[in-house]
């Protein structure tokens, strides 16, 4: 019986349990499989099968230096296994759990109900710090934990090739390249790949973690002191408990008080990272479905020329309008950058979260579901037990980039307007001779509206107290603080 290992979102051979486990019995034929289901939501994008077909060049010269074969295939999953059935007989499935959309749960149940159907066996194991079939919040922390210290797998020293595949897999990657995926593509965006993703982790934890909690917060600067693991963990390129144990050993070596604290603040996010994943893992409708219904009675009129300015970065608000262009030339921005969008197009422009959800997950080179959507819901608003977060752009501007230098790269029709009126060159006295919009809003205005509309929500005491209690975090109350800044900050990975 040979052994089926099926690649998701995690394109690695280190740490990576279910090759490992079938490397044990025998011939091993390792998968990545492109389902149309899956690549035609309305959430991904070409830049993501990029960077995906990038991640699987090296998968496959990796496999290939322990003796193993990637065959890839564009076909829904029982279709290829199917396939394999057919050809090789009965077979094991070998796979990591997918924390993942409404989709994917519906595919990887239909998968399960095939093998089981032909009593085939499905050994599934966990891939994030997150647990399926949770019953309560308060154990999380412990199973975390209980994760994190577990050894982690290193990778078979040699595996056993199958001789013989079904016509529907090819070792031929490029093929896949023929396949349309909606978006657009981007030049200046990292490279997906299992040794991008080890290298991004040492150069961070070797320097350029040292500004980490410095630079955070400014949108030029942390796209060097932030770790920029994000896209590797959401595709697998590199395992979280790896990252994790990496930076506890650098913890423990730093001798350095302030540079400690910046790892341990990066050590912080590692662990939200998981727990807003889990939330969706325990309720994945919240794609869609607004964790507070009583929310979704606010915002009832679209308006398509607003939703447009915001996505095009054409706004007229110049942090806003350069940290949407950077987010379409590059596919990262910082948290804050990205609370602040979703605040905008949301709060001050009063727009429905759902259509700029997805908008926003096909430009995240980074997208990982999990966050995405407790995210997007978080700074929509429509938690009901989180803090409603109303940004000001030109306050933040001012803040975080006082000379307009990230502004000036992004957004070149104010290059050479002064610093005094770069955050809002509607008071410049050369405004007019600008080839640059007018603000779409009056932003304050807009947002005292937008403070008055959603603190007015009759909100359900009851369904908020619920949704506390099966998604909220369980951080000690001493830590009151500390949770804040977390909350605030919690994915600059």
């Amino acid at each position: 019986m040979i052994n089926v290992v099926w690649f998701k979102r995690d394109l690695r051979i280190h740490d990576h349990r279910p090759l490992v486990e079938a490397s044990k019995y025998g011939e091993v034929l390792p998968i990545y499989i492109v389902e149309p289901s899956i690549w035609k939501g309305k959430d991904v994008s070409i830049r993501h099968f990029q960077f995906v077909l990038e991640s699987l060049e090296e998968l496959s010269e990796n496999l290939s230096q322990i003796g193993g074969k990637l065959f890839v295939a564009i076909a829904e999953m029982e279709e290829v296994l199917e396939a394999i059935f057919d050809k090789l007989g009965p077979f094991r499935l070998f796979a990591h759990e997918e924390n993942g959309t409404p989709l994917t749960y519906e595919r990887d149940r239909r998968v399960r109900q095939w093998m089981n159907e032909r009593d085939l066996p499905f050994r599934e194991f966990q891939e994030y710090g997150v647990v399926r079939g949770l019953q309560t919040r308060n154990s999380f922390q412990k199973q975390w934990n209980s994760f994190m210290n577990e050894s982690v797998v290193e990778t078979p020293k040699r595996i056993l090739a199958v001789d013989k595949v079904p016509p529907i897999l090819t070792e031929e990657i490029y093929k896949l390249s023929g396949f349309h995926v909606k978006g657009e593509t981007i030049r200046f965006g990292q490279q997906g790949g299992e040794s991008n993703a080890v290298e991004t982790l040492t150069t961070f934890l070797e320097e350029r973690y040292k500004s980490y909690t410095l630079h955070i917060s400014k949108p030029l600067q942390s796209t060097a002191s932030c770790s920029r693991l994000s896209p590797y963990l959401a595709f697998g390129n590199i395992s979280i408990r790896y990252v994790v144990q990496r930076t506890r050993d650098e913890i423990n070596r730093c001798e350095n008080a302030f540079y400690r604290q910046q790892l341990e603040a990066f050590m912080s996010r590692l662990h939200w990272h998981c727990h807003f994943i889990q939330r969706l893992e325990d309720e994945p409708e919240i794609q869609m479905k607004a964790i507070n219904e009583a929310f979704d009675t606010i915002r009832t009129d679209w308006d398509e020329e607003a939703f447009l300015r915001w996505y095009n970065g054409k706004t007229g608000i110049p942090l806003v309008d350069a940290s949407m262009r950077c987010l379409h030339k590059t596919g990262w921005i910082n948290f804050l950058s990205r609370a602040m969008l979703v605040s905008f197009v949301c709060h001050t422009l009063m727009l429905d979260w759902r259509r700029p959800s997805f908008a926003l997950a096909q430009l995240f080179l980074d997208y990982e579901p999990g966050i995405h959507y407790s995210h997007m819901q978080r700074q929509a608003g429509t938690t009901g037990f989180h803090t409603i977060r109303i940004y000001n752009p030109i306050k933040m501007g001012k803040e975080h980039d006082p000379e307009g230098t990230f502004i000036r790269r992004y957004v070149p029709e104010l290059s050479n307007v002064p610093a005094k009126y770069i955050h809002e060159p509607w008071l410049y006295p050369g405004f007019h001779k600008l080839d640059y919009e007018a603000p779409i809003v009056d932003v304050i205005k807009a947002n005292k509206r937008a403070r008055e509309i959603l603190y007015s929500v009759k909100q359900s005491k009851e369904q908020s107290q619920d949704q506390l209690k099966k998604h909220g975090s369980r951080l000690r109350p001493e830590k009151k603080k500390e949770k804040s800044d977390f909350e605030q900050l919690s994915f600059d990975l």
